[in-house]
């Protein structure tokens, strides 16, 4: 007897039931244009998903196909071996030789086209449908096949009391002001505003550095402008006497793109992530490229968002850019399809390595990270922050909602700050929107230093109703109109004159209270 091996596997020619092919052939044709093998991957796959059970019959009896064998190589690809063993330990008994393998490779063809047909007839043949049901499938087979880290965040318990920066308290009484950031129906968030050199970010980093006293939270900080970074190095300022960031946030690090990259698998899958979330982080992923390079074209873009779900699906290793690149340029070519713009941006931002797949987002947010694109260019910046917000998102919504103590304190989890708010906020992605409504059940707290309301002025969003605390210092707006529905009554432009708040002084609305002046510095 011939030794049996995976060169053996490799070599053999392997053929497809008739009824099998002609079921495929048509899938290939409809859905996934390409060469035979891919297709009958899946069969396999889908019937390797569904164990064998007993009684049922362990040898062919269909008429064969009479189009030509897939030789081994190129049925099973680079990954012959993964293959060899899913098929081999799918039945009790061993394999011995290779007649028995070919028979149980060609048995689990011809039964994975059954299946697949049957799915493909349930969800009456909507293509759309017949993808997620597919996907959904995925998480049950072999495992988990999510990168999930060593870390997860923790919940913070009890009242968060701050202080409005490092004076805090009433400009006539003198009486000290504290600020609970998540008493019983409070929104954690906080918004910050002031024209240049007002002191909000001075008062932000106090307020960010009282809560991280307290809880220890882990914490992102999003700095567009490089104010706090440089040659990928914490900055130290004249006015914190040349110290650094690291005076608020013990332990922070530095990430300044594009010098280094931001090591977070920004595709990261949830454990119980069934079809239709992975339909979603590739529709996600779809709309922040299209967003990031202002792109058209959707057969295009439909594309690259079905190169994403593939890689979701199918590959068990965490997702990098070059990999989507890799097979957005393999499905259009299998297809056809004209990549338009797409490759050459994919090509040119993944060439910065600006983003590593290297760390679970359970890793990665349970650390404190300051993240600068001071020198970085505008597409690559807002594809890295949309990808960093996406994946901040994804992961808080798979968490179960944080406790809640019997005094209706939310447990914190995790803080982001935006410093110079006004240019992620004129992005207007989906992420920070769901981040600002959703994410506080969740324990997270997000902080937005802005130049005043026009920054905040979106269309889809009334970011600042959803803020628990607002703090204006004297606005350079001459449009205040929007901050009626956050302090609860009309606001005039002298409301935030220099005469009305000084240096130092802020308009603040509190939790459960009306707008009362601050002292937040002096």
């Amino acid at each position: 007897m011939a030794e049996f091996n995976l060169t053996r596997v490799d070599r053999l020619r392997y053929r497809a039931t008739k009824v099998a092919e002609d079921f495929l052939e048509d899938l290939r044709i409809t859905l996934m244009p390409g060469d035979r093998a891919a297709v009958a991957r899946l069969a396999i796959a889908r019937s390797l998903y569904e164990p064998i059970i007993d009684g049922e019959p362990s040898v062919l009896n269909e008429e064969m196909s009479k189009r030509s064998p897939i030789e081994g190589v190129h049925l099973f690809g680079e990954d012959g071996d993964i293959w060899s063993c899913l098929v081999a330990s799918s039945v009790a008994d061993a394999v011995l030789d290779e007649k028995e393998f070919k028979a149980l490779v060609e048995l689990h063809w011809h039964r994975g086209a059954q299946f697949l047909k049957g799915d493909y007839n349930d969800v009456k043949q909507v293509d759309t449908d017949f993808i997620v049901r597919l996907a959904g499938m995925v998480p049950l087979v072999g495992g988990s096949r999510k990168t999930q880290g060593t870390h997860q965040l923790t919940d913070k318990e009890g009242p968060l009391v701050v202080p409005f920066g490092e004076a805090s308290r009433e400009p006539q009484t003198e009486d000290p002001i504290r600020i609970t950031l998540n008493g019983k129906g409070t929104s954690p968030h906080i918004a910050i505003m002031g024209r240049t050199r007002t002191g909000k970010s001075r008062v932000g980093l106090e307020v960010g550095k009282s809560i991280a006293q307290q809880t220890d939270l882990p914490l992102i900080i999003i700095d567009p402008k490089g104010e706090f970074v440089k040659d990928n190095k914490l900055v130290g300022k004249p006015e914190w006497n040349g110290e650094t960031l690291d005076r608020f946030f013990p332990g922070i690090q530095p990430i300044d793109i594009p010098l280094s990259p931001m090591p977070l698998d920004f595709l990261w899958r949830p454990t119980n992530a069934q079809g239709h979330d992975l339909a979603q982080l590739a529709i996600t992923f779809k709309d922040s490229f299209q967003k990031c390079i202002k792109a058209r074209g959707d057969v295009a873009l439909d594309t690259l968002r079905e190169a994403v779900l593939d890689l979701l699906t199918f590959q068990s290793r965490p997702v990098s850019l070059e990999d989507v690149l890799l097979r957005f340029n393999e499905f259009c070519d299998e297809a056809g399809k004209k990549p338009g713009g797409i490759t050459a941006k994919l090509s040119e931002i993944n060439s910065l390595n600006m983003i590593r797949p290297t760390m679970a987002p359970g890793d990665f947010f349970s650390k404190r990270w300051v993240i600068s694109f001071g020198s970085c260019s505008e597409e690559p910046k807002r594809l890295v922050i949309f990808l960093l917000l996406d994946a901040l998102n994804t992961y808080l919504m798979s968490l179960p909602d944080s406790g809640v103590d019997p005094q209706g304190h939310r447990s914190m989890r995790h803080m982001l700050i935006i410093d110079e708010a006004k240019e992620v906020l004129s992005y207007k992605h989906g992420a920070l929107s769901s981040l600002i409504r959703k994410s506080a059940s969740k324990g997270g707290l997000t902080m937005l230093l802005s130049q005043g309301p026009d920054d905040f002025d979106q269309e889809e969003d009334d970011f600042l109703e959803q803020m628990g605390t607002i703090g204006a210092f004297a606005l350079g707006s001459s449009n205040v109109r929007n901050l009626a529905g956050a302090y609860g009554r009309k606001m005039r432009i002298e409301d935030f004159s220099d005469h009305n708040l000084p240096p130092g002084v802020a308009l603040v609305k509190m939790p459960g209270l009306s707008p009362k002046k601050v002292i937040g510095w002096e």
